[in-house]
């Protein structure tokens, strides 16, 4: 079933891309469905410029960078840095929680963040983002 949904979601978002009149080459593809198949896992510009080089060997980190941000322009998901890297994470709002010591980044989604993002939205705030920065115990996650 999340594989169906992942596909789906894929095409939703390679139509997008088409309809900005953006041409869907094969490598603009492979790395659309690389990109959103590790956006929950919150890898960084050079993490998935690794695994691109995995399908694309002549793959610059500058064109995964440019797809990094066509995506964020059409809304599929956003960045955040991490003291100086790029991170690619969901465009839902949630809470980051980036553990210092670790460097594992993990999401609150749960009743918590609501309460948080309804509180600030009651002092006028429109919330973009929150990144919890944090030293975790081993195996600390939400």
């Amino acid at each position: 079933m999340e594989e169906r949904e992942a596909e789906r979601t894929l095409q939703e978002v390679l139509a997008k891309i088409s309809q900005r009149e953006k041409r869907l080459t094969p490598q603009r593809i492979v790395l659309t469905r690389l990109i959103m198949s590790k956006v929950k896992d919150h890898p960084s510009l050079k993490d998935l410029y690794k695994d691109a080089q995995q399908d694309l060997p002549r793959v610059g980190i500058s064109t995964v960078y440019n797809t990094i941000k066509m995506l964020e322009s059409l809304g599929v998901l956003d960045t955040f840095m991490v003291g100086d890297k790029l991170h690619i994470d969901q465009p839902h709002p949630h809470i980051n929680v980036v553990c210092l010591n670790t460097s594992t980044i993990f999401d609150i989604d749960d009743s918590i963040a609501s309460q948080i993002f309804e509180e600030l939205s009651r002092k006028g705030l429109k919330v973009r983002k929150v990144i919890v920065e944090s030293y975790c115990d081993k195996g600390a996650q939400a």
